[in-house]
């Protein structure tokens, strides 16, 4: 017997390590915060490594950095409100993290916010 799996996103998650940071309320209401690396992205979602992993269903502001390609000079960062969907602890190659969907994306240059503002229709 053989199991088929199928792909269940509507959108490409592209492969990408890029710094990030996010927040979010405690039960109690106090802010936590943790950091972490992309280990994909798409315009629906990302899985970020880290050992600070929010619980499922939790509202996080989270923001990434995007480095520039070689030999550019700009860097963008990218500011969303996300939601857990999934915590996945260590392992036995010693990863973990947590999967979010996306709310929208904020893009911004130094001072200059593009504002690309995008409703996830996943």
């Amino acid at each position: 017997m053989f199991v088929v799996q199928a792909e269940l996103r509507r959108r490409v998650r592209h492969r990408l390590a890029a710094e990030a940071v996010f927040t979010w309320r405690s039960v109690e209401g106090g802010w936590l915060h943790g950091e972490g690396v992309t280990r994909d992205l798409s315009a629906g979602g990302a899985f970020l490594f880290s050992l600070t992993c929010p619980p499922v269903g939790a509202a996080i502001q989270l923001d990434v950095l995007l480095f520039p390609l070689e030999g550019g000079t700009r860097s963008l960062r990218l500011k969303t409100e996300a939601t857990v969907i999934r915590v996945e602890h260590a392992s036995d190659d010693g990863n973990e993290g947590f999967a979010v969907v996306l709310e929208g994306l904020n893009l911004g240059e130094g001072w200059n916010d593009l504002g690309i503002r995008q409703r996830n229709r996943q």
